[in-house]
């Protein structure tokens, strides 16, 4: 990812231009460095992907249309492998910003990879994959299992259009300490096909590191899940 110059949506106009020219500057440099590199190691810039790393260009602008274009254009005649959605995401309410991250997503080549970096709650993820991105990255599934935060499917209607399509509860909230039950009933992973509400909340009072092992595998298979979901 190049280094870029990241603004909030409510930020001035003075500010998102100025960001969105040293976006570019870096941008540039960014990839002229790059192209010494790959030189120096006598690899290719049209070498299949897997043979070299690849570049990303970051969009910035704001929530000014005319920026983004301008920043978009600019990233996409420098010549980059795909292309990230720059600038916080949410507003100040925490809601997405659903015009502007779809605009930048039209913005963005179609043959090439569209990344919204830094979202990750799992409605956010199947919005913005329907806006055409098709990467994204985030530390919840982790952290929130290092904070006893589990993600489940709702069981009953598992509909992606619906911002209820999952909810969350607290391993060691004290309801589950008789709970034989798994996690989620329609997740396979490891705990989940394993262990107990009651023995994982168990594992997490007392202190055992193996609960917020047990907790990663199955927000992650949550979140692959949902992947999976999402394509088909």
């Amino acid at each position: 990812m190049c280094l870029d110059y990241c603004t909030h949506p409510n930020d001035s106009g003075e500010i998102n231009k100025k960001s969105v020219d040293i976006t570019i500057k870096w941008a540039q440099r960014c990839k002229d460095e790059y192209n010494k590199i790959l030189a120096a190691k006598k690899i290719t810039s049209n070498e299949v992907r897997g043979t070299r790393p690849l570049i990303f260009g970051i969009i910035q602008g704001g929530n000014d249309k005319i920026l983004r274009k301008e920043c978009a254009d600019a990233l996409i005649d420098i010549g980059f492998d795909g292309f990230g959605f720059g600038g916080w995401p949410l507003d100040d309410k925490n809601n997405l910003t659903y015009d502007i991250l779809e605009y930048t997503a039209e913005l963005m080549p179609d043959n090439l990879v569209k990344y919204a970096m830094g979202l990750g709650k799992p409605e956010e993820i199947a919005a913005c994959y329907k806006m055409g991105y098709n990467l994204f990255d985030c530390v919840i599934p982790t952290r929130e299992a290092r904070h006893n935060r589990l993600y489940i499917f709702n069981e009953n209607d598992i509909d992606l259009n619906s911002q209820k399509f999952y909810e969350y509860y607290y391993i060691t909230d004290d309801k589950y300490r008789r709970d034989s039950r798994p996690v989620s009933k329609v997740c396979g992973c490891h705990c989940c096909k394993n262990y107990s509400r009651a023995y994982l909340r168990h594992l997490a009072v007392t202190g055992d590191s193996l609960a917020h092992r047990l907790a990663t595998m199955h927000n992650l298979s949550f979140y692959t899940e949902l992947t999976e979901k999402m394509k088909k």
